[in-house]
């Protein structure tokens, strides 16, 4: 049997593996990321502003942090796997648990309170959709030890407040699981069917709720939505259910502060954060038309997740931007994001000139952003380079103008064109 040979010109066409991405993976090409790098600097700048400093923990983690009380939902999406001594591991579902576990271990020492912040890639395994990831990016935030109605307001308020600094649109929504959760107590419902009903409520499964509970005031509760005037809708609700009262009242001492802080909100008593760690007060964040639920943010307080890892009871509350449905809200409102500017493209016209365009290169890169050519390209081909990467100026070293200790700066906008002397250079580009 012959077999047939490929001519040369087409095997050099062939790569010798053809391998993809994962499913649920991106890669980010450099413009994506500088993008996404002004995106987080931007938010990064309103946490500092409060005075947040950041932490990271490990990419994975032992598999059981997360099935404590994570919930159900995180729990069969978890990427879970056994290193070669057999232990169960996962890799990060959440950074809230890990945070936790990161306080018990490491920070209990610390003087409260503890403001952190992370910027970190999470993983779960779930059928990708618009700005849904197998691996997806979170930046968010944990303010452990303060207890009082001023702390959630704050931490909401960064949240707002970063969203603002973008010029997102955007609605917040702020409810209260205290609320709901001892209404179900006050009517007997195990903690089990609770953690059932506020997941069902979470992905707005309404037909699986009804499976759950009957009770009718649930979904009146439910329904109570608008502005702070409901909370008095609310308080005659329930009348009868004192404990469930008593988490009105919580609420409506965050919008009190809320309000001090110039955030607008809207009041949704139907919010369930479908993590089984949440307490107290919720939120979420939403962008109307980007799809799944529209949510780019969520949190809340979660009061007895510490005390899981340290036997210490220590109150904390948070939020984590879902950083890829943020990235995709800017493009779907059409936001600007600003380039990056290469400052200077240097041209050496000829090989003769290489290592004196190298030397100013390298004078000029302390205060600079400076790129030059690599490719032994001819003049019109490197400036047509600097033209594509939005270069401010190319500076062109020709063997004439060398012998005089001379360049010639090019500005990339106008084309008007100068000689300078090579000792006067730095001080000229950096003026």
């Amino acid at each position: 049997m012959q077999i047939k040979k490929f001519p040369k010109k087409i095997l050099t066409r062939i790569p010798p593996y053809t391998i993809k991405k994962p499913r649920g993976t991106r890669d980010f090409s450099p413009r994506e990321m500088e993008k996404r790098e002004y995106v987080e600097d931007s938010i990064i700048g309103v946490i500092e502003s409060y005075s947040y400093r950041k932490i990271l923990t490990p990419t994975f983690e032992h598999a059981e942090l997360f099935q404590l009380k994570s919930g159900k939902e995180i729990e069969e999406h978890m990427y879970v796997f056994e290193d070669k001594s057999g232990r169960r591991l996962s890799l990060r579902p959440e950074a809230t648990a890990s945070v936790c576990r990161m306080f018990a271990e490491e920070l209990r020492g610390s003087r409260l309170p503890l403001k952190l912040y992370y910027s970190c890639p999470m993983f779960r395994y779930e059928r990708p959709q618009m700005g849904r990831y197998r691996e997806f990016w979170q930046l968010g935030i944990e303010l452990i030890g303060p207890k009082g109605p001023e702390s959630d307001a704050e931490v909401i308020a960064i949240a707002y407040k970063s969203l603002k600094k973008l010029g997102l649109k955007f609605q917040l929504e702020i409810g209260h699981l205290g609320i709901l959760r001892g209404l179900m107590d006050a009517l007997d419902v195990d903690e089990e069917i609770q953690n059932m009903v506020i997941a069902s409520i979470d992905r707005g499964d309404l037909k699986n709720l009804k499976k759950l509970i009957d009770k009718q005031i649930l979904f009146d509760l439910m329904g109570i939505k608008g502005d702070k005037g409901i909370i008095e809708q609310a308080d005659n609700l329930l009348d009868k259910y004192p404990e469930a009262r008593k988490s009105v009242n919580e609420l409506r001492e965050v919008i009190h502060w809320l309000d001090l802080m110039n955030v607008e909100y809207k009041i949704d008593l139907g919010i369930a954060r479908g993590l089984e760690y949440y307490t107290g007060t919720v939120f979420e964040i939403r962008v109307p038309g980007l799809g799944a639920q529209d949510q780019i943010c969520g949190g809340g307080r979660y009061d007895d997740l510490i005390e899981l890892f340290s036997g210490v009871k220590v109150p904390a509350v948070g939020f984590a931007f879902g950083f890829d449905r943020i990235m995709k809200a800017i493009d779907l409102q059409e936001i600007k994001i600003p380039r990056k500017v290469t400052d200077v493209v240097i041209a050496p016209v000829s090989d003769t000139v290489r290592e004196e365009a190298v030397k100013i290169a390298s004078q000029l890169r302390d205060e600079l952003s400076v790129d030059m050519d690599l490719m032994n390209r001819k003049l019109e081909k490197i400036l047509e380079y600097a033209g594509d990467i939005g270069a401010r100026y190319t500076i062109i070293v020709g063997p004439e103008d060398l012998k005089k200790r001379e360049v010639t700066i090019r500005n990339m906008e106008s084309g008007k064109q100068k000689r300078i002397r090579i000792e006067n250079l730095r001080e000229e580009m950096i003026k």
